[in-house]
Formats: C-alpha cells, structure tokens, sequence
C-alpha cells in the first residue's frame, strides 16, 4: 500500500478514534458531575478539558480534528436545529483552540516538542493557557451568535475553573497510572 494512502489511514483512524473517545469522556463527566454544572455548557469540574490537553500532545492535528468531530457530535441537536453555526464554530473552538495553543508555545519555546522531555511547570502552562483560551474562545462564540442568558463576563470563570480542574484531575491520573505501569515493568 502507498505510504500517502497509509499515513492518511492511519490519520484518519486517530482523528475517528479521538472524536469517540472525547465524546465518551463528555458523557462520563455529565455522568459523574452533572450537579456541578454552572449553566448548559459550563461546568465547574470539566474532565474532557484534560482530554483535549492529552489528544493535542500525543496526536497534534489528528487529536485536534477529532475533538471538533467530537463536539460536532455532541452539539448535533444545536448543529442540526436552529442554530447550525453556532455547532459548528463551538466545534471548531474545542478542537483547534489547544491545538493552536499548543502551536504558540511550542513557537515561543515555552513548552517542549518532545513529549518526554515535557516538564511539570510546561504542562501546568499549557493546562492554564489552554483552559483560558478555550473558555474565552467559547465565551466569544456564544456571544458573537446572540445566545439568550448568556453573560461572557460571569461565565467565562467558571469554564476557566471547570477546564483547569478536569485537566489537572485528568493529567495526574494519567501520571499516577503510567506510573504504576512502570513500577510493574
């Protein structure tokens, strides 16, 4: 098989397996803290935030593509009824927003490009940073397509918080687990 076709296969399964496994994240964190939501859209513990950090780092584009899918998929109600482009840009806000992100500060130099040699202090930047420019990124698509109770000045902080919680409850879980794999290996 051509290599083009293969590396666009392959791609392409990472891009279909991430959008799945967002989706199943954001179904188990509505699942597990669905009493902690702040308004629709917004809550104060958001573990796929954590999801999205992991995706972009370990897969780059891929990883990023299949977070929008993912959203796309979880706002199809929105996407297919009244308001298609606000589906499609929250879309494109969750999945390409820590992609970009994580662009910057590789271009900056404040964050390594080699995934072993990520240390603490980059990835607790990246989780800020990332969960800043998502919740203002959200924020602004919810404002620029006129959604009724929507408040970006209040919301905002929430979103802040839930994003920073989730990552960090996800990225030390990941740590403790990879952890305990290798003190069996």
């Amino acid at each position: 098989m051509n290599t083009l076709i293969r590396g666009s296969l392959q791609k392409t399964a990472l891009t279909l397996i991430s959008a799945v496994l967002f989706v199943g994240f954001f179904k188990f964190n509505d699942w597990i803290f669905h009493t902690l939501e702040h308004s629709k859209g917004v809550n104060w513990v958001f573990l796929p935030s954590g999801f999205r950090i992991i995706l972009v780092l370990v897969l780059g584009l891929p990883g990023a593509l299949g977070l929008m899918l993912g959203s796309w998929f979880i706002d199809w109600d929105v996407i297919d009824g009244s308001a298609p482009m606000l589906g499609f840009l929250n879309g494109v806000a969750g999945g390409l927003t820590p992609w970009l992100v994580m662009k910057y500060l590789h271009k900056q130099r404040w964050l390594s490009e080699q995934l072993q040699m990520l240390n603490p202090v980059q990835l607790l930047n990246l989780t800020l940073v990332s969960s800043a420019a998502s919740a203002v990124a959200h924020q602004l698509v919810w404002l620029l397509m006129d959604q009724p109770n929507i408040n970006v000045w209040v919301d905002v902080w929430p979103m802040f918080f839930g994003n920073v919680t989730g990552a960090l409850l996800m990225l030390y879980s990941f740590k403790f687990a990879l952890d305990r794999l290798r003190i069996k290996s």
